[in-house]
């Protein structure tokens, strides 16, 4: 199975990045998935706050917080830990599975050590900042550890949707064609 780790700051398109590369897998019958570390904290903010997952008033301060006391409290590969034990379910029924919120070296570092060989780390970055985000948040560990990280595999600057479906459509035929 092949695992595609997508990393980036707030809004600079990893989702849609993760999204483009499932969706074209699929078009060549590729079994592919697209999921994310914040996924169990998610499940956090919609038992304690009853957030419903949309963009517009996540409780990004809850979610950086509350990812960071499970870190501390369980070790800083909790994420990666729990997310390895999907694995061992989504590799029955899964090719290619992407990961599209990755923001801490220990994220990719996990799955690198991990029993998945083919494992490609890519970084979006685009100059836009995050207006939604307050100067606390931009300055979060989530935000920044990555910044001069240089484990990537692609790094995608001044992102826009068009050429992150050019760079997904190349990278899914270039793994179709291995």
């Amino acid at each position: 199975m092949k695992v595609i780790l997508v990393a980036g700051k707030a809004g600079s398109g990893k989702t849609y990045l993760g999204s483009c590369l499932v969706e074209l897998a699929k078009e060549k019958g590729i079994r592919a998935l697209q999921t994310e570390y914040s996924k169990y904290v998610k499940m956090y903010a919609r038992e304690i706050l009853g957030y419903e997952g949309n963009r517009e008033n996540k409780p990004r301060g809850f979610l950086q917080e509350t990812g960071t006391l499970l870190r501390k409290r369980f070790g800083e590969n909790f994420f990666v830990q729990r997310m390895l034990e999907d694995f061992f379910v989504y590799e029955n029924y899964f090719d290619l599975v992407v990961i599209s919120d990755v923001r801490l070296r220990q994220e990719i570092k996990g799955f690198r050590n991990s029993k998945y060989k083919e494992v490609i780390a890519i970084r979006v970055e685009n100059d836009l900042q995050n207006p939604s985000l307050s100067e606390e948040q931009k300055k979060h560990e989530t935000e920044i550890e990555l910044e001069n990280y240089e484990g990537f595999d692609y790094n995608i600057k001044d992102v826009t949707k068009e050429n992150i479906k050019v760079f997904a459509s190349q990278l899914i035929e270039g793994l179709n064609n291995e």
